[in-house]
């Protein structure tokens, strides 16, 4: 091998017509330096002498194009270690090494005193691949000797078994080479990452930037808990900031190389960039992008003020379905925006994962335009309904008040009232009221439709569940696990069928359910305003068939059943509820009871709607919890009596209705309340169907993922929670790209995201850099969801895991309560949430079960703990702190 000068050049030398041969990154880097970018000064070294160089190091059995024709299992990581060792032993030759020095030489005399040694494979930032970071890098050499090693090193890293799997997957053996970009270091006293969109969410109206202090490495390989910026590129303005735990510093040794230690106490908690480094940032990422024409993924480094891009690559990963952001509106002040989550968070409590996001964002987005429709209204094609804070989901309530405002009459506290929430008075003084002339135009179209759709709805709804029925039983007798991915990938498919056309009804149910309910609420307000939400709420109990209540019911029986059961009662009090399955239990009619229950609901589970959460027929823990507080105490209520009573009390007040109804209003206003009950009854039977059809979802995902695990072993168990249903879709038809490192990135953004505390539950521009502090004080205020009074012990549940110690008569204290928590409530004094509003399932199954209940308390599980007495006013959406648990263990 004789190397020419060609082999090895500065990095502006290399014009875009030769540059294959010096790879991706090099291409990308003499781009940038062109055109004016601050990047430090670097030469790359052609993939040919790579190519050259194994050639004579290796005999023909161990060389890349043989390696790939070989299985996975052939190659054994022995072998792989055995030629690594071999690479970076043999000698280079004398005129490479002399290239090598004298390029060293030359960035010394331009004041580079070490340089950064960096693979640029053809392959690696492509933007068909995603393989970044899968080769070695090596920082601070500053020796002739350890520049001659690094590079060895570099090409010595294409003989790993996660590189040669990937190689295998996206290209020839004789394509295949390993550039070398070698770039004068920057001392960084901050790195870090741009994406000039966020990666994540695929929103193209954001940027998102990670900076720690100290060398990169601990940023992009994880090791640090880095900052985040988020920034609106409409505006520059920043929408978050969360100041990450930067415990752990890299900087470069004496002598060269590398080295990580503790952070100083000052500096881990210290924002990593100021206004103007972002700023600028945040300029240089604009025009990057700009100039490569696609989204970028930019590497940069902070050293006496002055930021460098080290590396540029395409964003090949942001997937259109994983955004729930549209184009920015001009004019939009973003600081003024109310945000919410009170009511859409009991729905996706939490962070969601990618797979939901993909699905949920669009149905989601569907959903609300076609329930705005429903009652008249126009949704701009450029409303922005929702926003990603965190990983969590939060609705733009002055987006929704200004787009209900086409409705006369229509008031900021109506929404409020319906979907909870705050800021009223910010919501008030901004609201963009629209126009309601176009209102006006559509309302006999709308009068008709509505009139139509109800008119036939039944049938709708009974063809529809008919079909369904049809698809869910398809979908049993399936065993996906021995399908092609195509059959698997047309499965995928169907579900996503199946999901638009249950979420068409179920919306449809839930518009008229809107609709009928602001008129139910007008007539009380006009009749009986000092207690129309009192009024409405016992309208509203006592259905006795609504659907999210069945599960909780079935359980009461199926305990019953147990208690005469001897040796199934006495297992399931002996064990830990998190360590019993149905098939723990001894054959007999308890056992068959659960595993009937499973079959009609096992696709329900806490966090439903997150379609990684595991659902009760794959974690039954809180079914055993239910079950263990039923049997460990005194029999309560017969469920038919709570029905008697829920019956009178919505008897009661439709008496008191009547009352106070003028007589030619008597007949419109029963229908209008029967409307109301239908309506609630049925969107919460469709919104079971809807839940059933993630579990289908979740069915799928858990066998790509077992596919993709097959494939790159170091991908993880849960692969394709952490895609979106797009990427999902390429790897069922054949995409071999690896997306290790893609799953890697978004899962460690995901626990960093759980690790983060929520948001407040609604909110102005942007949430808060630090938690909003908590009020002083025992008395609570939420809304009103169940009506009743009752006294009683506190138990916090966080999770389901918890609910094994709750006890029959204690108050529940949770973060959120969908239908999968719900069981819990037929053993539970009262139940207090921290999300939730009035219409939410869990405030439907309350009131169900007459369970007093107040939700949207905000804090409740940061401010009460479990033992504390408290007092819990349904009516009022008070909760008062009696006695502090605490307090009492003192005086004991």
């Amino acid at each position: 091998m004789s190397p020419t000068k060609s082999h090895l050049r500065r990095i502006e030398s290399i014009v875009p017509r030769r540059a294959r041969p010096f790879g991706g990154k090099a291409r990308n880097l003499a781009a940038l330096v062109r055109a004016g970018f601050p990047v430090p000064a670097a030469y790359a070294l052609s993939g040919d002498v790579c190519r050259e160089f194994l050639e004579e190091a290796l005999p023909p059995e161990e060389r890349l194009d043989v390696l790939l024709g070989y299985r996975g299992a052939e190659v054994t990581q022995a072998r792989l270690s055995a030629i690594g060792k071999r690479v970076r032993e043999t000698p280079l030759p004398d005129r490479l090494a002399g290239d090598l020095t004298r390029a060293l030489e030359t960035l010394n005399r331009a004041g580079a005193q070490a340089v950064a040694v960096r693979s640029s494979s053809n392959r690696e930032d492509e933007d068909a691949a995603t393989a970044a970071g899968i080769h070695s890098t090596f920082l601070d050499v500053r020796t002739p000797e350890a520049l001659h090693d690094a590079v060895r090193g570099v090409w010595a890293s294409l003989f790993q078994a996660r590189v040669l799997s990937y190689l295998r997957r996206v290209t020839h053996a004789e394509e295949t080479s390993m550039g070398v970009v070698i770039q004068a270091m920057v001392p960084a006293d901050v790195s870090g990452v741009l994406f000039t969109v966020n990666p994540l969410t695929g929103d193209p109206g954001e940027m998102v930037v990670n900076a720690s202090w100290g060398l990169g490495p601990s940023v992009v390989d994880g090791r640090v808990s880095p900052d985040t910026y988020r920034v609106d590129k409409a505006s520059g303005g920043l929408r978050d900031r969360i100041l990450g735990d930067k415990g752990r510093i890299t900087h470069a040794k004496e002598g060269g190389g590398v080295e990580e230690e503790d952070a100083p106490a000052d500096l881990a908690n210290k924002p990593a960039l100021d206004d103007a480094r972002l700023h600028e940032l945040f300029d240089l990422g604009l025009r990057i992008e700009a100039h490569f024409g696609s989204p970028q993924d930019v590497e940069f480094a902070v050293a006496g003020g002055a930021i460098y891009i080290l590396q540029s690559r395409p964003v090949s990963t942001v997937s259109p379905g994983f955004s729930v952001r549209r184009p920015r509106k001009k004019g939009t002040d973003r600081h003024r925006i109310v945000w919410s989550n009170v009511n859409v968070g009991e729905a996706l409590p939490g962070v969601a994962t990618p797979i939901t996001w993909s699905v949920l964002s669009n149905f989601s987005e569907l959903g609300f335009r076609r329930a705005f429709g429903a009652v008249g209204c126009h949704v701009p094609r450029d409303a922005e309904l929702f926003g990603n804070f965190r990983g969590r989901i939060y609705l733009n309530l002055s987006e929704f008040t200004s787009i209900a405002s086409q409705v006369p009459g229509f008031a900021p506290r109506t929404l409020l009232s319906l979907g909870g929430g705050g800021e009223l008075a910010r919501l008030e003084a901004d609201l963009d009221s629209r126009s309601s002339f176009g209102f006006f135009l559509r309302l006999p179209r709308t009068i008709n439709r509505f009139a139509k759709e109800n008119f036939r709805l039944g049938a709708r709804v009974t063809a529809f569940e008919e079909d369904f029925e049809r698809q869910r039983t398809n979908y049993r007798a399936v065993d996906l696990r021995i399908l092609s991915p195509a059959a698997l990938g047309k499965t995928l498919g169907d579900v996503e069928q199946l999901l638009d056309y249950a979420g068409a009804v179920m919306l449809n149910c839930y518009g008229n359910l809107l609709l009928s309910l602001v008129a139910l609420r007008s007539v009380l307000r006009v009749l009986h305003s000092r207690h129309a939400e009192r009024l409405e709420r016992s309208l509203l109990t006592g259905l006795a068939d609504v659907d999210s209540a069945i599960p909780g019911l079935a359980l009461w029986h199926i305990a019953e059943m147990a208690r005469s059961e001897t040796d199934a009662r006495e297992l399931i009090l002996r064990a830990a509820p998190e360590d019993l399955e149905v098939a723990s239990l001894p054959e007999g009619p308890t056992r068959r009871a659960l595993d009937n229950f499973i079959e009609a609901h096992g696709f329900r589970g806490a966090r439903e709607a997150e379609i990684a959460m595991p659902r009760w027929s794959e974690d039954p823990t809180l079914l055993f919890a239910t079950l263990r507080a039923h049997l460990a105490g005194e029999r309560g209520d017969l469920p038919v009596d709570r029905e008697r009573r829920q019956r009178q009390v919505r008897d009661a007040a439709a008496r008191e209705l009547e009352r106070l109804l003028p007589a030619p209003a008597s007949t419109a206003v029963r229908h209008l309340l029967s409307l109301v009950q239908r309506f609630m009854r049925l969107r919460e039977r469709l919104r079971a169907d809807v839940t059933e059809v993630l579990g289908m979802f979740r069915g799928v995902a858990l066998d790509a993922s077992r596919r993709l695990e097959a494939r790159e072993p170091a991908i993880g168990v849960d692969a394709a929670f952490f895609l979106t249903l797009e990427e999902l879709h390429a790897v069922l038809a054949g995409d071999q790209r690896s997306l290790a490192s893609l799953v890697r990135r978004r899962r460690r953004q995901y626990e960093r995201d759980q690790a983060l505390p929520n948001p407040p539950d609604t909110f102005v521009g942007y949430p808060p850099e630090v938690p909003m502090p908590l009020p002083s004080g025992d008395a609570l205020m939420g809304l009103a969801a169940s009506s009743g009074r009752v006294t009683g012990r506190a138990r916090v549940l966080v999770s389901p895991a918890d609910a094994g110690t709750l006890v029959r008569g204690e108050i529940i204290v949770a973060p959120y309560a969908d239908v999968g928590w719900s069981p819990l409530f037929t053993v539970a004094a009262a139940v207090v949430t921290d999300l939730g509003g009035p219409l939410s399932h869990a405030s439907i199954v309350a009131r169900e079960f007459g369970v007093p209940s107040v939700v949207n308390l905000k804090v409740g599980t940061q401010v009460i703990e479990t033992g504390d007495l408290l007092e819990v006013d349904g009516d009022a959406g008070t909760v008062r702190i009696l006695e502090r648990s605490s307090d009492r263990a003192s005086d004991e």
